[in-house]
């Protein structure tokens, strides 16, 4: 995608991650080989941590990891080599607190520092060309994606040998200049409470804020982690990793670093009993550090299985943008050919060449261009989610497993599903079907990953703090062809255009600045889209979408040439046309080969006299010179990051582009006419900066013989943070010094035709189309219509015979069509409410018209069957969820609740908070007419997890589902510990589950249990079970599914339709039961031969559809009781909670049912 160009102002230095690990694999089935790729990688803690928790006693093959690492950031990719390197090394095990000093200090001690400039001395040596590299002792597991990457890391390491030679006073310049940097964040941090590493406490984060401020501090005054147990007087030396980046050998780093964030927190403030906070700052540190080690010594066992023939774990590097990287891989994809158009980077000449001997066709070992995990950090905050979907679905694999992962950092004064609705620019369901991806949470409606600390900490009240959100993306698993209605998908467009370019809205910006003036500044300056993104956008969705698309596009330049809403609309229309018809869009009129030979003998355009033909589009490129640059360049730099774009103007024109390309370089041309032709010959790093600044952009012809006495300018984009500049630099259209008209743009930079952007296979025709149908307004998909023709004799006998025709639920996004014995499967692209499908009957042409309406919103409502929610599929032979994240138990550190005093303070708290706001009214309400059966189940979940956990009461361990609609015992749970889920800060049950058999029962009598906890549910939340326990058991199996199983025999998941109301028959498969039953309570051993281990965990709200978080409880009203409502006399709180009133002891009593579920000690 197209992301306009920002001058390079502040540019700051993320040498390690600000969130805590998280296990990349967590959606993939354990026999499927993990393809990731890391957009903005960072540091390597989510490899670390995946490599950690991928290890399991298991009859599985291990997994497979292959993991492509893309930063814009070398010096990151730099220090990420070192630390996998010195793991490869032998006698690694001993080095590991060396090799955590050398990531995470900024300043050495001797021993470190000799490490670590002995490793970049021999990576120096490897490193000289890429065949050097390939036959040396770290290519079997490390590699670059291109040679320009491996020259990019050898001058990093190149300048940290370097800093050994320094003269002395060279060496001092160096080091008070880092200090000095060191000293200014934390002189302006020292009267702050910083708190971004609280999150990695998830749930403790309230009992983590005192110790995580001062580790904070002592970090950033110190420049070392201090654990109490080593010693650190010795370090002294500057760490060269953290001096050098794109900021060159300047003090660079983000002020938020801390070297704890990126591991998990929670242990240590869940079993500390008082600690000081300078005694549970060591505990942190060594909580830290242990994880490090921990980590680094799985993929130190790893690396020593992997071999150049069988790779384990393969980590593949690329210094370069994000979004050009996914686009190279596409073209890849699409064309065959490893070297591309496509830029590296911003600002750049050198093209994305990929490696012949990963990516040729004939590669011995082939490297992955499809995924089925990208993880792609926050940057959709800086690049625009719409830019960075259009890129990365063409690019996930199609499995049901694979996922893409977007995250975001909102302010906490904005509503997350406004947010995500701002951002996708449309309607989600919508939008979702024309990119091919959705959110899974936004299908299920529920989620197994918490954000409650983030609510926790907006509590808190921390100034500058900032909401974090994970979204996870999954293909829509339908192939049918999409249509559309022209008119409205013109309308639809046209509305998706008015919101992505919503900033030149001068309506809607006054609104905002009446609203917040700090929002309103914000709108303006963090630009995302140009009209190329938007033409990008419709590239991808014509891929998918069946219509007319010519009058698709005329509706669509109706609407635009009727818009007065947008300022600069028509000012950047010309832009827009040119790259319609470059990308194949349309073209219009204005933009065809007869308009244009009829104006250039109209116009005699001194440009184009020695032309011989002129086609439709040309290359406008600029040469500025760098004195121009040098001018305004500190006014730049104070505004940040300024929007650069280019003008054509004259008297009566202004035609501007966005979508721009830049270089510092010179500018070699050959030939005349449409034969000229250019070269960028690149300014190199550490070259006088003197060369000029090369610019050039796509336009129209006809517009440039329309643009008479015109100039060519380069300026910024006027914005509420930098005063109008009238222009960098301007040129005469006719300077033939400064300006060229060329045919096509200069190589090597990235060329501008349709071959850019292959086009994705249209679907086969013999598929069935799904009619979308839209609403009034065509903002939003309203229902879809299937068309199905009978072909089958024996379908169109029933329906000539005049048979009824019914439509029948199917799991997950079908519906069987019914014509008396004759059935017929229909899949829709997304869920739809078959309850309220109609059908329209053609019984002399032979079809059926399907209407189906959709039932998703980002309204949710109250449901009474909500089995569909957690569905699981088949891939391949494989059960795979659709958003139950997977769990490797043996990993997750246990911990008992019940004899930790004040356990209660943050486990009561997080377990009740899965409840939406909307969700705790229903609870309390407690009325048969207002059925939810999300909550029905989240409330049995609630009990299990607390009685479990021994919290309110004595450790109930035995769990019994009993249907009330039969009576009958559904299931019964054991419970042999709680574990915290630390990657997706939340707890779980590690239990065994058996089907409620009468074997099961005599057992259990025989054994005389005491105290089982009879949950008891009703037919909806029975069925909801039924499909909920494949689900917990298949997120922690370490077994592989047997050839004769269940879920294959019968194609099905979950078993038996009746098996929430049939004791004897289990609606999981039998592979599990009765292995790795060492974890099983000792107590009931003989009833481990017919269990089968789980993970259960809480279901959370989704924040983006439902409000989470802490409510009042009760009324405002603090002078009133209650449970009766009195006012007056005296009212006494409760104990626990502190919230809420009550006149009497027996009001309280009478009050407890309800208030219990939301009493928060």
């Amino acid at each position: 995608m197209s992301h306009p160009l920002f001058f390079r102002g502040i540019t700051y230095f993320y040498p390690i991650g600000n969130t805590s690990a998280v296990r990349l694999t967590e959606h993939l089935p354990p026999e499927q080989h993990a393809n990731i790729l890391l957009l903005a990688c960072g540091d390597p803690r989510h490899i670390l941590y995946t490599v950690h928790t991928n290890e399991m006693n298991s009859n599985i093959e291990s997994q497979k990891l292959d993991v492509t690492c893309c930063d814009v950031e070398a010096a990151v990719l730099a220090r990420n080599a070192i630390l996998f390197t010195l793991l490869a090394d032998e006698g690694a095990p001993d080095r590991i607190d060396l090799i955590w000093n050398i990531f995470y200090h900024f300043v050495l001690d001797q021993e470190s520092l000799s490490l670590l400039i002995a490793q970049c001395r021999k990576l120096l040596i490897l490193a000289k060309d890429l065949e050097s590299w390939n036959a040396g002792p770290y290519a079997r597991f490390l590699t670059v994606c291109d040679k320009r990457t491996l020259a990019e890391l050898h001058q990093f390491w190149s300048l940290y040998v370097a800093t050994t030679d320094y003269t002395p006073d060279h060496r001092k310049r160096f080091q008070k200049r880092f200090l000095d940097g060191m000293k200014e964040i934390n002189d302006n941090f020292a009267d702050d409470l910083v708190l971004t590493s609280a999150r990695s406490a998830g749930p403790l984060l309230p009992l983590a804020v005192e110790a995580i401020a001062k580790q904070f501090r002592n970090f950033w005054s110190t420049g070392i982690t201090d654990d109490g147990l080593h010693n650190t007087n010795q370090a002294t030396f500057v760490n060269p990793t953290f001096a050098f980046s794109m900021a060159r050998e300047k003090f660079a780093v983000h002020y938020g670093v801390d070297p704890v964030a990126g591991f998990h927190l929670a242990e240590v403030f869940a079993t500390s009993r008082s600690e000081t906070p300078t005694v549970l700052v060591q505990k942190l540190v060594r909580a830290a550090r242990g994880q490090f080690s921990q980590w680094c010594t799985s993929v130190i066992k790893l690396l020593r299985v992997t071999s150049m023939a069988s790779s384990q774990l393969v980590v593949r590097m690329f210094a370069g943008d994000a979004l050009m990287l996914c686009q190279a891989f596409f073209h890849r994809n699409s064309c065959g050919a490893t070297a591309t158009p496509i830029s590296s980077s911003p600002w750049k000449a050198s093209r994305i060449e990929f490696e012949e001997n990963q990516y040729g066709e004939g590669a011995s070992t082939s490297a992955p261009t499809m995924f089925n995990v990208i993880n792609t950090s926050n940057i959709s905050d800086h690049v625009g989610l719409l830019n960075l979907l259009v890129v990365t679905a063409p690019i996930l694999s199609k499995s049901p497993s694979a996922t893409l992962y977007t995250e975001a950092l909102l302010s906490y004064s904005d509503t997350p599903s406004a947010v995500i609705l701002e951002r996708l620019c449309g309607d989600m369901q919508t939008i979702s079907l024309l990119l091919g991806i959705v959110p899974s949470a936004f299908l299920t409606r529920c989620t197994t990953r918490s954000n409650v600390h983030e609510t926790l900490l907006q509590t808190l009240n921390s100034s500058g703090m900032q909401y974090y959100e994970q979204v996870a993306w999954k293909a829509i698993g339908s192939d049918d062809l999409i249509s559309f209605a022209p008119d409205q998908l013109g309308r639809l467009l046209f509305g998706v255009y008015l919101k992505m370019f919503s900033d030149e809205n001068m309506a809607r910006q006054l609104q905002n600045m009446s609203l917040s003036a700090v929002r309103a500044v914000q709108e303006q300056t963090l630009l995302h889209y140009t009209r190329r993104s938007f033409v990008q956008l419709l590239h991808h969705i014509k891929a998918r979408v069946q219509t007319d698309w010519t009058r698709v596009m005329e509706k669509f330049d109706d609407e635009i040439m009727h818009d007065t809403s947008l300022i600069l609309g028509s000012n950047f229309y010309q832009e827009m046309c040119c790259h319609f018809h470059l990308l194949d869009i349309v073209t219009f009129t204005s933009m065809e080969q007869s308009y244009i030979r009829n104006l250039r003998v109209k116009t005699d355009s001194a440009i184009f006299r020695d032309w011989d033909s002129i086609p439709t589009a040309v290359t406008v490129v600029l040469v500025v010179p760098r004195s121009k640059i040098t001018a305004v360049e500190s006014k730049l730099r104070l505004a940040g990051t300024p929007v650069l774009l280019c003008e054509i103007r004259n008297s009566s024109l202004w035609n501007m582009f966005a979508h721009i390309s830049a270089a510092y370089g010179k500018l070699e041309t050959t030939g005349t006419g449409r034969k000229k032709a250019a070269t960028i010959a690149e300014e190199k790093e550490g070259d006088p900066a003197s060369s000029p600044l090369i610019v050039f952009f796509s336009a129209p012809s006809s517009a440039l013989m329309l643009s008479y006495n015109a100039i060519v300018g380069f300026r910024t984009r006027p914005s509420p943070r930098i005063s109008l500049i009238e222009a960098i630099f301007t040129a005469p259209l006719e300077d033939s010094r400064h300006v060229h008209i060329l045919a096509e743009p200069p190589s090597p930079l990235i060329a501008r035709s349709a071959a850019n952007l292959p086009r994705a296979p249209m679907a086969r025709e013999n598929r069935r189309a799904v009619s979308a149908q839209m609403n009034a307004s065509c903002t939003e998909i309203s229902s879809f219509l299937v068309r199905v023709d009978l072909t089958d004799p024996a379908g169109q006998a029933s329906l000539a015979a005049g048979s009824t025709v019914k439509i029948e639920e199917m799991p997950t996004n079908g519906a069987r069509l019914c014509i008396d014995k004759y059935t017929e499967s229909i899949y829709f692209p997304l869920p739809v409410n078959t309850a309220n499908t109609r059908v329209r009957v053609a019984r002399k042409s032979m079809y059926v018209e399907v209407i189906a309406p959709l039932p998703l919103s980002m309204h949710v409502e109250n449901e009474h069957s909500i089995a569909k929610r957690f569905f699981t599929v088949l891939d391949g032979a494989v059960p795979t969820s659709w958003n139950v994240h997977r769990v490797n138990l043996d990993r997750c550190p246990p911990f008992k609740p019940s004899g930790i005093q004040g356990a209660s303070r943050w486990l009561i708290p997080h377990v009740s908070l899965m409840f939406s706001h909307r969700e705790r009214a229903v609870r309390e309400k407690q009325s048969p007419t207002v059925k939810d059966t999300f909550v029905d189940l989240k409330d049995s979940l609630h009990s299990l997890l607390l009685s479990a956990a021994g919290v309110q009461g004595p450790v109930r361990p035995v769990f019994a589902l009993q249907n009330t609609s039969t009576q009958e015992l559904f299931a019964v749970i054991f419970v042999a510990d709680l574990r915290f889920d630390v990657g997706s800060h939340t707890v779980l049950a590690d239990a065994w589950v058996a089907p409620g058999t009468t074997t099961i029962q005599d057992k259990l009598s025989k054994l005389d249990v005491l105290g089982v906890v009879a949950i008891k549910i009703d037919q909806d939340e029975s069925e909801a079970w039924r499909y909920l326990l494949p689900l917990f058991v298949e997120r922690c199996r370490s077994w592989a599914h047997r050839p004769s199983c269940e879920y294959l025999t019968y194609g099905t998941i979950p078993l038996y339709p009746d098996a929430g109301a049939d004791p004897e028959k289990s609606p999981f498969c039998s592979c599990g039961v009765g292995i790795g039953t060492e974890t099983f309570p000792q107590r009931f051993k003989s009833l481990a031969p017919y269990a089968t281990r789980a993970a259960i965990s809480p279901l959370f709200a989704v924040p983006y559809l439902e409000k989470v978080g802490m409510v009042p409880d009760g009324p405002t009203d603090q002078g009133r009781c209650k449970a009766c409502g009195n006012q007056g006399g005296s009212l006494s709180v409760c104990g626990k909670c502190k919230r809420v009133r009550y006149c009497s002891k027996e009001c309280q009593v009478k009050d407890w049912k309800v208030h219990k579920k939301n009493c928060i000690q």
